[in-house]
């Protein structure tokens, strides 16, 4: 017996997921949201920061590479380089991979992340449109649910941010103040009670979580008595001498538990272990052993989370557009978590049944690309056109089996003021 998973359906019950406000609803999104509109993967990032590096660091990051073995991307090799500045301490004599010292640790550390900032900090090559639509979205559920949104992204880039105030969305990042807003954990672990309403942010901001830190965070240094915190920027502009603060390592671990990084996370493990919630994950392929630790034993712990990953799959083979595929190894993931639905562009872990589309008749809709026999929602750019067709939560017309792309459809609302 042949079985299929009907794509139309799919669409369906994520639009009454969405819809409803009975869970509190919050986002993951990884890397892809921002490949979607131009900027580099992960790997094509690494081999950029190591090209504009100069020639002694570059051969330094090229040491701790060779030391890593292969498809190493810039995250793991920061978090060697920052292993050895903890190794190094104080002492300028100690040598780790021909890094010499506590200097040229700290100063290879800086070269990688302005590196990182330098080639995230441009416009969009391809525009922001799909993450003002997402911001649009956002907009319209401000007034319609009880909890706020909770956006949690592992990207350094700061397009969330832009869409979200060109569209005059109200959010909290865990940053307070105006000059040099600095980082309140208390706020960020407050929810809402009785003991923590004086901390507790406007519950119809939406949040906005940025796990692996940002371009525009930095180590600002404490003079004693005060200790370092870390900073936001109003602009991407790294100041002189400072560390930005991006992506997360023993060092940063070691410091506080109120550093970013970590009260960062322990929200995402909070928000994901209680309570009836839905996480809709785009973008993120499942690379982060850190974090797939946190979204797994989670799903085995709370019956009561559901969570739907949206995933644009790998090519088939090296021709090119060859076909997109759902790798088996993410497949698998749906069928050991049965809380887990996994929507992949050729087929889906549906209930802990893996099984290809059914292919929909018709014409095209816009959940599904016909030219690739594709369902296309693993596309941030697809995600954010599916989301458009409901801004307001309005009556859609290709939940209609008869719509077609084309037809009378409603229109989304003016994304940038003329």
């Amino acid at each position: 017996m042949n079985l299929n998973h009907e794509p139309l359906r799919a669409a369906r019950e994520l639009r009454e997921q969405l819809a409803s406000d009975e869970r509190r609803l919050g986002f993951f999104f990884g890397a892809g949201t921002s490949m979607a509109v131009g900027l580099p993967g992960i790997l094509k990032l690494t081999a950029q920061v190591e090209a504009k590096l100069p020639a002694p660091k570059k051969a330094q990051f090229r040491q701790v590479r060779s030391e890593l073995g292969s498809n190493v991307n810039v995250e793991s090799i920061l978090d060697r380089i920052r292993l050895y500045r903890e190794l190094i301490g104080s002492d300028e004599g100690k040598t780790f991979a021909n890094i010499e010292g506590r200097s040229q640790a700290r100063e290879l550390d800086t070269a990688i992340c302005q590196a990182i900032s330098e080639i995230v900090s441009v416009d969009p090559p391809q525009g922001l449109a799909p993450h003002l639509i997402f911001s649009q979205w956002l907009r319209a559920l401000h007034s319609r649910r009880a909890w706020p949104v909770e956006i949690f992204t592992t990207n350094y880039d700061v397009y969330f941010e832009q869409a979200m105030e060109i569209s005059s969305v109200p959010f909290f990042d865990g940053f307070i103040g105006s000059v040099a807003p600095f980082f309140a954990p208390e706020c960020v672990e407050a929810e809402g009670g009785k003991a923590d309403i004086h901390v507790y942010p406007c519950k119809s901001w939406s949040r906005l979580w940025k796990l692996h830190g940002s371009i525009n965070w930095y180590v600002r240094k404490g003079n004693p008595p005060y200790s370092d915190q870390i900073a936001r920027l109003c602009t991407s502009q790294q100041i002189p001498g400072q560390e930005l603060a991006i992506f997360p390592s023993r060092e940063k671990y070691a410091e506080s538990r109120k550093l970013p990084f970590l009260a960062l996370q322990d929200r995402f493990r909070r928000f994901l272990t209680v309570g009836d919630r839905l996480l809709v994950v785009c973008g993120y392929s499942f690379s982060d052993q850190h974090l797939n630790e946190i979204i797994f034993n989670s799903l085995r712990a709370n019956p009561h989370l559901a969570i739907t990953a949206l995933l644009f799959g790998l090519p088939e083979d090296d021709k090119p557009n060859a076909r997109l595929t759902l790798p088996e190894d993410i497949a698998a993931y749906g069928k050991d978590h049965r809380n887990l639905t996994i929507l992949g562009p050729d087929k889906a872990a549906i209930g802990g049944i893996i099984a290809p589309w059914l292919q929909p008749t018709g014409g095209e809709r816009p959940f599904w690309a016909s030219e690739q026999a594709a369902f296309a929602l693993g596309d941030f750019t697809g995600l954010t056109r599916y989301l458009e067709r409901f801004i307001g939560f309005q009556s859609i017309p290709f939940l209609d089996p008869d719509f077609r792309v084309g037809g009378d459809a409603p229109q989304a609302p003016q994304l940038v003021p003329s």
